[in-house]
């Protein structure tokens, strides 16, 4: 039996090709480009040292790729390779605010490119995407309200949104109000936690967000009582292998939490997180789970059930 690929944590500005920021770089006159190795600042090698560093190599394309026909391609390349893994579904999540911050384009300019070029390329491919909007931390929950703002002002571009960035520093609950109105809205909610701060951020995200998954959360695994609340209650972890093991959430491949999250019954599901910076496709992380982590074909059929359930559009 064939499993359905589902990929339900991809990150865009992850996700954007290295050819792709380096032809950018080379066509703006970006440092980068004149850099002796410049695939260092986009692509992890091995372990990052924590989620900052990592971070960091997202980062880096935001600020090349400085117009919105640039954000098109990327996005319509986005949907191309996850066509090209075999993917039956993607949800490909962004900030709007972040790119606005970075670049100086209007994020609402931006969230209106990146949707069309995404349903234009869905359409052409048969693909569906599903749009996940970010808000990130490291602005503070003034910033927040503002970002949040602006992706309700584009409602229907969304089937979700996210709060990502530093986790340690910035908890869930300085951001109740802002992630209050996507609620209200109608927006589903998911929430990056438990990857570069321990359970108590996991707790504080169900309980001050409302969040249905999880953006990683392996460090649950570290709680007993917190894996039996989410599996109780259907909360949908989205885990990362590879992208887990090059941030220090999870120690290696072998001794990866999640199976310590499944043994607890815990829904989790498998993901890219960034594609680019991880160097990873969806299917190399299947390959992984079996050959690296020692996952069954019956705890992968499984997950592929439980990121059909999960997926929000």
């Amino acid at each position: 039996m064939t499993l359905p690929l589902i990929d339900l944590h991809r990150h865009l500005e992850g996700a954007v090709r290295t050819s792709t920021v380096l032809d950018v770089a080379a066509r703006t006159g970006h440092e980068l480009a004149s850099r002796s190795k410049p695939r260092t600042a986009l692509v992890a090698d091995g372990s990052e040292g924590g989620l900052l560093p990592y971070l960091a190599k997202v980062d880096v394309a935001i600020g090349v790729l400085s117009s919105l026909d640039d954000w098109s391609r990327a996005a319509g390349e986005a949907v191309d390779d996850a066509f090209d893994d075999g993917l039956d579904y993607l949800e490909l999540r962004y900030c709007p605010g972040i790119i606005a911050h970075d670049t100086g384009l209007a994020a609402e300019a931006v969230i209106d490119a990146v949707s069309d070029a995404v349903a234009e390329r869905s359409a052409r491919r048969g693909l569906p995407v599903g749009l996940i909007g970010i808000v990130v931390r490291h602005l503070g929950a003034g910033s927040a309200e503002q970002q949040m703002a602006t992706l309700l002002s584009r409602r229907e571009s969304f089937c979700a949104v996210d709060l990502a960035g530093d986790e340690a520093n910035f908890p869930a609950q300085l951001f109740s109000d802002a992630f209050g109105k996507a609620r209200d809205a109608g927006l589903h909610v998911t929430i990056h936690a438990g990857e570069a701060a321990g359970p108590q951020s996991v707790w504080d995200t169900v309980n001050h967000l409302g969040a249905e998954r999880i953006g990683h959360g392996v460090r649950s695994a570290e709680d007993p009582q917190l894996m039996e609340w989410l599996a109780e209650h259907g909360v949908t972890l989205e885990v990362s292998l590879t992208s887990n093991t090059q941030t220090g959430a999870a120690p290696s491949y072998a001794h990866h939490q999640i199976h310590k999250l499944l043994a607890a019954g815990v829904p989790v599901t498998l993901n890219t997180d960034n594609p680019r910076v991880s160097n990873v496709k969806l299917s190399q992380e299947h390959q992984a789970a079996m050959n690296e982590v020692g996952l069954t074909a019956e705890q992968l059929a499984t997950i592929a059930q439980q990121s059909l359930a999960a997926k929000f559009s």
